[in-house]
């Protein structure tokens, strides 16, 4: 395929391989730079953090995510979302999480090189407020869809975050 890694490209790559680790259960992933070094040769562009501290791309990215999904309560007892994403194609990938407020939070990600997926998230049932986030834009909510039973995604190389409370 060829072409340079662009920082964009970079970032994606991050966020798709901490997701792909959690939801295989890995209790650490290590990522060799934090910070760009200039103290030797060589392509030292892959921190998250430039060499003046100044954020990559890759660092804003994840820090919109973890923003999103942040919560520091406990949660007494786990609940259901029968969800489904009818013939999920191999390149699409979920991962269902809950907050200590019973709110679910799907993460549904792509890891399509070029071109795009589009799947339909069955929600299992009527929610009155659905929230999709993308952690590439910020960490405020990109759509807000009320009364819904599925949710039609179109999916390239960034994850989206289904909030339903």
């Amino acid at each position: 395929m060829g072409g340079a890694i662009t920082e964009d490209i970079h970032a994606l790559n991050l966020l798709s391989m901490y997701l792909d680790q959690f939801k295989r259960g890995w209790g650490y992933t290590s990522v060799y730079l934090l910070r760009d070094r200039t103290d030797e040769g060589g392509n030292q562009q892959f921190g998250f953090y430039r060499s003046d501290y100044t954020p990559r791309k890759a660092g804003v990215y994840l820090h919109n995510l973890t923003t999103i999904l942040a919560d520091n309560g406990t949660l007494r007892e786990p609940g259901k979302l029968d969800y489904s994403i009818l013939e999920e194609p191999a390149t699409v990938h979920d991962l269902l999480l809950q907050h200590s407020n019973g709110t679910f939070q799907l993460i549904v990600w792509g890891e399509r090189v070029k071109g795009a997926d589009t799947v339909t998230v069955h929600l299992g049932g009527t929610h009155a407020s659905v929230k999709v986030y993308d952690p590439t834009v910020g960490t405020e909510p990109v759509q807000t869809q009320s009364n819904i039973h599925s949710l039609a995604l179109t999916l390239t190389d960034k994850p989206l975050i289904i909030v339903i409370p």
